[in-house]
């Protein structure tokens, strides 16, 4: 089965001018039932507010899979994003041996199979914008990166007023879906508040704009959109 790749993207407050380079992995899981989706909520909770986690180096996201087609499964995604490369360094290491580590672990075993796990870096991006709710992404096959990312730049700038949220390039390193490059992002506050943004802008004019600008150096794969569930350190 053909496997989609979801990237909900949450961000670290570093600057994309800074000398160093963040970077994101998340793991893109499905679990059966809402129950089960809850019990590990609640697991994650309790690990992140323990004395275990307390100097862990990384960010960690939990959404949820909102609006996907029909050959994607996945219900969840968990995130990991780190300000730079040294804060990987620990990866693969497994969640702590402590109780709060070890529920965490059993019940990922038990109840979340794993569909797909990927790893990029945020190019655009506001992060200031970490705490917006919705967001829709855009799997994309970039054939020009620079004239690309001047489309979305003149995007971003001619939408600042019309949209109330926040749009995102990112690109793909590694694990990614065949011929996807780099993910679009366009984040807000709720579905509703989404939706009223994507009217606006394109009443504007500002995407029929974008369309035709990026249509030389960039194609759609596919599309999905997520709600943020828990943010974590």
């Amino acid at each position: 089965m053909r496997k989609y790749i979801y990237v909900i993207i949450a961000l670290v407050s570093f600057s994309i001018s800074a000398q160093e380079k963040g970077y994101w992995i998340c793991w893109n899981f499905t679990v059966d039932s809402q129950n089960e989706a809850e019990e590990l909520v609640s697991a994650l909770d309790d690990l992140m507010e323990s004395e275990a986690m307390s100097q862990f180096p990384l960010v960690i996201t939990l959404g949820e899979i909102m609006f996907r087609n029909s050959n994607a499964p996945t219900t969840h995604q968990l995130c990991f994003i780190g300000s730079n490369a040294d804060s990987f360094a620990m990866w693969g290491s497994g969640p702590p041996t402590t109780a709060e580590g070890k529920l965490v672990n059993k019940i990922f075993q038990d109840y979340a199979v794993i569909e797909s796990t990927n790893m990029g870096s945020p190019l655009i991006f506001d992060p200031t914008k970490l705490g917006y709710e919705y967001a829709s992404v855009w799997s994309i096959d970039v054939s020009n990166i620079p004239a690309y990312a001047k489309s979305v730049q003149e995007f971003i700038s001619e939408t600042k007023d019309s949209f109330d949220g926040v749009f995102e390039l990112h690109e793909s390193i590694s694990g990614g879906e065949d011929y996807v490059s780099h993910y679009f992002v366009a984040r807000s506050n709720n579905l509703t508040d989404w939706l009223k943004g994507r009217e606006a802008v394109f009443n504007s004019g500002a995407a029929l704009k974008f369309i035709n600008s990026s249509q030389k150096s960039a194609t759609t794969i596919n599309n999905f959109a997520a709600r943020l569930l828990r943010i974590y350190n």
